[in-house]
C-alpha cells in the first residue's frame, strides 16, 4: 500500500513540475497587424507573412527584429521583446534540467501581438 502511495504522488508531482517544454512547448504563436493592412512582416530580415497574421515562432532568448514593409510606406522596425518562463524553473529545482533553456521553451515572447502604424513616403 504505502509503495503505490508514493508512486502515485512521485507521478503525480512530476505532472505539477513538469517542464515548460511539455507545458507551453518550444514555439509560440505571434500576432502582428499595421495601418494600413498588407505590409510584408520581416522578421530578422526574413518575410513571414502578410499583415493581419500569426506567426508560429520558435522561442529563443536570442534578440529578434521585426520590420513592417509595404509599397509606398516607410518601413518600421522594432525589437522583439522576451521574458523568462518562470515554469522552467521549477524544471531547474525539480531535476536539475537545462532542457528548457536548450529548447528555447524558457522564454516567451512579451509582448506576442506586434502593431504597426505605418507612415506614408513623402
Amino acid at each position: 500500500m504505502i509503495e503505490k502511495t508514493l508512486v502515485g504522488l512521485a507521478l503525480a508531482s512530476s505532472m505539477i513540475f513538469a517542464s515548460a517544454t511539455i507545458i507551453s512547448g518550444s514555439n509560440q504563436n505571434v500576432t502582428f497587424n499595421s495601418n494600413p493592412e498588407g505590409a510584408t512582416v520581416l522578421i530578422d530580415g526574413v518575410a513571414s507573412c502578410s499583415t493581419p497574421c500569426t506567426v508560429s515562432l520558435p522561442k529563443a532568448h536570442a534578440q529578434k527584429n521585426v520590420s513592417f514593409k509595404k509599397d509606398g510606406y516607410e518601413i518600421f522596425t522594432m525589437p522583439m521583446g522576451t521574458s523568462y518562463n518562470g515554469v522552467a524553473l521549477l524544471n531547474i529545482i525539480w531535476d536539475f534540467s537545462t532542457t528548457d533553456l536548450i529548447t528555447g521553451a524558457a522564454w516567451n515572447y512579451a509582448p506576442n501581438n506586434y502593431y504597426s502604424e505605418l507612415k506614408k513616403k513623402d
